[in-house]
């Protein structure tokens, strides 16, 4: 391997707040080669994206570099000025974000904010050039018709067509190395595939360098060379792609292993029990041991050091220590048609498809959406039910009409054509008075696939679950009120200190725990959950649906499950309808 693009040499950033100064980064090392893709994986929290932003040097203050340095180019680049910087990021150091819609400014055509970039880093270029060069970058990242896309705009673009403008920008400085964070979490299996093979094949024209964050190690395991396991703001294990995924040492590595649809047992997944700690400057203890039940007592005390396994392996855990007593922790091992293994509990249950009364009726149901002078067909001849008790999933890429068919169910959108039953009354087609609106609003709720967009920034957990149950005058008084909130609390695995945080003090998993309290709150006969985990981590997506599954049976809901990941859906649905170009090609009992 040739020289390194990029080294880093035990940094250690902090952040100061009003419970003392917190470790977000610790003593961390590591490099990325020229040509070379490193992937870094962690659960949210673990100091991935301050990783990026110690990089790149856009740390928000109170965050500052306290020890070692991070090169590039011969210089170490936490000593820049932000003048100086300016000549790195785009040029030397480009990044791509996770969510393409936040990076790309919806009232600019593609063309010009590609043009733009190309424009900052070289100002002598002619417009013509600068056109050309735009056209280039599209088809560089796999855009067709680039001539014609670059008067489009961000909305009329897919999910998967973003990401690739988004990665052309980053592309307009040639940079030599590309930090991507988190860049395919939000997207179906097959824009997922596309957008790793065109990092690839970018590396091999470009002799690009790549250093991939993600939280999903199968992910991962597609493209990278190099993989780092990091927590709580360390690495805790290194090794090639093929060593991580087979032979994993550290206890938390085999816990994102296990968290996977594809590592369940018994139809059930296997979450990492509780979160990511907070750690205090001076900690000196393993920070996983908390959550690590194959912990010493060492652990408690001391960090570990790395031990090696191999040239290139190495874990920081105790248990490699040839002095540890052996334990015999399970390996994860993928099972072909692992996920759609029956959960005892759930297959000796009354199977919802047969035995129960249909609850929703979707019958014919089509939708058009005007475009220009034209129209585009969402939705064709929909038509599935959803039974009492009964998990019912949409299955589909990213524009097949998920999205649309829920909002049509919801009452959203007025679909084109068609009907929607529930209960075996219409609620299509006619117009509701206000009490049969407010009773639907009660019997039918939804989540979101972000939960920080569907939450109101300024109001508090408490006013967040209280406000529907005010709305519909549920309880008499204040007091019965509260109790019942903090229940609903408890219920998705959230104490009273809770109570009082606005949604910027949560973290992704804990804004979706308060959102689905908020819904199941009015005790709802049929919730829609449209891609409720697709931003999550592994770990958390794995405690999310396992909460979904224990309050759908606790409350005896009916749930209509979005998603794109057809494993994960098949592990928790009684039927799926599966969707592609707004029709619905196929439907299949699971259990």
């Amino acid at each position: 391997m040739e020289k390194s693009i990029l080294e880093i040499k035990n940094l250690s950033v902090t952040f100061s707040t009003d419970r003392g100064t917190i470790s977000a980064v610790r003593d961390l090392s590591m490099s990325v080669g020229r040509g070379e893709i490193v992937a870094v994986v962690g659960e949210s929290g673990c100091g991935k994206s301050v990783l990026c932003k110690t990089i790149l040097g856009l740390l928000p203050f109170p965050a500052k570099v306290v020890s070692g340095s991070v090169c590039a180019g011969g210089r170490d680049l936490t000593r820049l000025s932000d003048r100086d910087y300016c000549a790195v990021r785009g040029r030397k150091i480009s990044m791509v974000f996770q969510d393409p819609m936040t990076s790309l400014d919806p009232s600019q055509t593609i063309g010009d904010q590609i043009a733009e970039a190309i424009r900052v880093h070289d100002r002598s270029m002619s417009a013509a050039a600068i056109r050309q060069k735009t056209v280039d970058l599209l088809d560089a990242v796999a855009i067709d018709r680039p001539e014609l896309r670059i008067r489009a705009y961000p909305w009329m673009l897919s999910g998967g067509m973003r990401q690739r403008c988004v990665l052309a920008i980053a592309l307009a400085g040639d940079p030599e190395l590309l930090i991507a964070d988190e860049p395919t979490t939000a997207l179906d299996e097959t824009i997922r595939q596309e957008i790793l093979d065109l990092i690839l094949s970018l590396r091999q024209q470009r002799g690009l360098s790549v250093l991939f964050i993600s939280h999903d190690l199968s992910t991962c395991a597609r493209i990278a060379d190099t993989i780092h396991i990091m927590y709580a703001g360390r690495i805790i294990e290194t090794g090639t792609a093929d060593e991580i995924m087979k032979t994993p040492a550290h206890p938390y590595t085999r816990g994102l292993l296990r968290a996977l649809p594809a590592f369940a047992e018994k139809g059930r997944l296997q979450p990492i029990p509780g979160a990511p700690p907070i750690i205090p400057e001076g900690f000196e203890a393993d920070a996983f041991a908390e959550r690590n039940e194959y912990a010493l007592g060492i652990d408690y005390v001391q960090a570990p050091p790395f031990f090696s396994l191999s040239a290139s392996h190495r874990a920081a855990t105790w248990l490699a220590d040839p002095r540890a007593p052996k334990v015999d922790i399970p390996m994860p091992h993928a099972k072909a048609g692992a996920a759609a293994e029956k959960d005892p509990d759930r297959e000796n249950c009354e199977s919802p498809a047969t035995d129960r009364p249909v609850l929703l009726e979707v019958r014919d149901i089509s939708h058009t959406f005007p475009l220009g002078r034209s129209s585009v067909r969402a939705l064709d001849k929909v038509s599935f039910d959803i039974r009492k008790g009964e998990t019912f999933a949409l299955v589909g890429e990213s524009g097949s009409g998920k999205s649309t068919l829920a909002k049509c169910v919801l009452g959203m959108i007025r679909p084109t054509s068609g009907k929607v039953i529930y209960d075996g009354t219409e609620i299509t087609g006619r117009r509701l008075g206000r009490k049969d609106r407010m009773q639907l609003a009660r019997k039918i709720q939804f989540i979101s696939q972000d939960p920080g967009a569907a939450l109101d920034q300024k109001m508090t957990v408490r006013e967040l679950i209280a406000e529907p149950l005010q709305i519909h005058r549920m309880f008499p008084n204040r007091t019965s009120l509260d109790e019942y909130v903090l229940s609903m609390l408890q219920e998705v695995q959230l104490d009273a200190s809770f109570l009082d945080r606005y949604p910027a003090q949560l973290s992704g998993g804990q804004k979706q725990r308060v959102s689905i309290a908020r819904a199941y709150s009015m005790n709802p006969e049929l919730l829609i959950a449209d891609e409720p985990t697709s931003s999550l981590d592994v770990s958390i997506q794995a405690q999310i649906i396992e909460l979904f599954l224990s309050l759908q049976k606790k409350h005896e809901t009916s749930l209509l499950f979005i998603s794109h990941d057809l494993p994960l859906v098949r592990l928790i649905s009684d039927r799926i309808g599966i969707m592609q170009r707004g029709q619905m090609i196929k439907q299949e009992v699971v259990r």
